[in-house]
């Protein structure tokens, strides 16, 4: 028995339009860190995956983290999903919340003078 082209062609047709396309849509979200008062910027991207990260992991090799001390006065998202929540401790302190928002964030505490804070103990969780 022959199976006509014509047969086989729609049924290949429909098989394949049954086939789930994966969308990929970028996730990652990118955090900065600026030293105000030496100019340093740095950037890290990573999952918004609610994983508590140590600041000093992410930018401890950067401009903000000469000399082996990660210091910078802000935050700001450069890129995010859509409902990120983004939270800076230090010390066990909040001391920063990015959202979509509010996508930047003074870390001394004092938005009218740029004072560098020491990160290396702080840590980052950001989650959608």
């Amino acid at each position: 028995m022959q199976i006509s082209r014509s047969l086989i062609l729609p049924l290949l047709a429909l098989s394949v339009s049954a086939i789930p396309l994966e969308v990929r849509q970028s996730s990652a979200v990118t955090v900065a860190l600026s030293n105000d008062l030496s100019g340093a910027t740095a950037t890290a991207t990573f999952q918004p995956d609610n994983i508590v990260r140590g600041i000093f992991s992410l930018y401890g090799t950067t401009s903000v983290g000469a000399g082996g001390t990660v210091k910078a006065s802000s935050a700001f998202l450069n890129s995010a999903p859509q409902n990120i929540n983004c939270v800076i401790f230090n010390g066990g302190v909040k001391i920063a919340t990015l959202t979509n928002d509010k996508s930047y964030a003074d870390l001394d505490g004092n938005p009218g003078q740029a004072v560098p804070v020491s990160l290396n103990s702080a840590t980052i969780q950001c989650h959608v």
